[in-house]
């Protein structure tokens, strides 16, 4: 696995330093991130990632820079060819102290990349587990609907389901409703009904799980968002989690109980070879 690094408008040596001490995306978190699959040197929903960036750029007050964004993409996907790519952008270098942010600093963009499949074929054969994590997401944060660097709600859920074995960790917020995954969205098919949790359950809206709903909806599935409960996956005859890398993922087991049969459903597999054909 190859991988490239695109710093500021320029490569560089991914395993060399290239931010200064100042950079606020590394000292507090303070930027975004998206990240897709490439096809063909092209990124997969790239408006839709666009949107999304400069969407929660305009929340955190970081200028949008367009046109580097544009250039370091379209320079690094043509690199890479086929593999996974992330963009990041962070408020930038500035030489102060203090949480307050600078009003006139310049955004850091990096794009960073590799070649290869994310996850194997037998990944999808073979479905993943997740287990339910022991401390819930805030619903009423202002974060947990963008994409942001501060990810260690995620890196804790997501080491507390490796020690359960689990390939992922669901969240819930403080109602107990489903909420998303630490890397995913969730969806279950409940009497033959697909369903998955809304935004205000407190979850990032993925832009494979808006890309779902769509299919679904020219497919003639029944799909709609609502609340989902943990005992919910007892009752589900499958489930599947959905991410940018991911695509879609069979859901075959919750806190160590059987999906329906335990094995990949037939709507999870219909769906992910319809998006093969896209």
């Amino acid at each position: 696995m190859s991988g490239i690094a695109w710093v500021n408008g320029k490569f560089v040596e991914p395993l060399r330093p290239s931010l200064g001490v100042q950079e606020r995306g590394f000292l507090y978190g303070d930027g975004l991130f998206e990240t897709m699959r490439l096809r063909s040197g092209q990124p997969l929903y790239w408006k839709e990632h666009l949107a999304r960036l400069r969407n929660g750029c305009a929340v955190l007050g970081i200028s949008f820079p367009h046109e580097e964004i544009c250039t370091g993409v379209r320079e690094g996907s043509a690199l890479l060819e086929t593999g996974t790519l992330r963009l990041t952008v962070s408020r930038g270098e500035f030489p102060g102290r203090g949480l307050f942010p600078p009003c006139d600093s310049t955004a850091t963009v990096v794009v960073t990349g590799y070649t290869g499949e994310p996850y194997p074929e037998e990944s999808y054969e073979k479905g993943f587990s997740a287990c339910l994590i022991s401390f819930p997401r805030s619903h009423l944060s202002p974060l947990v609907q963008l994409k942001s660097l501060n990810c260690l709600e995620n890196v804790l859920g997501r080491v507390e389901a490796s020690s359960a074995g689990a390939n992922e960790g669901i969240f819930r917020n403080y109602m107990g409703e489903i909420a998303e995954g630490t890397t995913s969205n969730v969806f279950l098919v409940i009497n033959g009904k697909l369903t998955t949790p809304p935004p205000e359950c407190g979850l990032l809206p993925g832009i494979m799980r808006a890309q779902v709903l769509l299919l679904a909806e020219r497919l003639g599935i029944t799909a709609y968002q609502a609340k989902v409960y943990p005992d919910d996956f007892r009752r589900a005859e499958e489930a599947f989690l959905t991410n940018s890398l991911l695509g879609v993922m069979p859901l075959v087991s919750f806190n160590g109980n059987s999906v329906g049969r335990g094995g990949p459903g037939p709507l999870s597999e219909m769906l992910r070879q319809e998006f093969k054909k896209i």
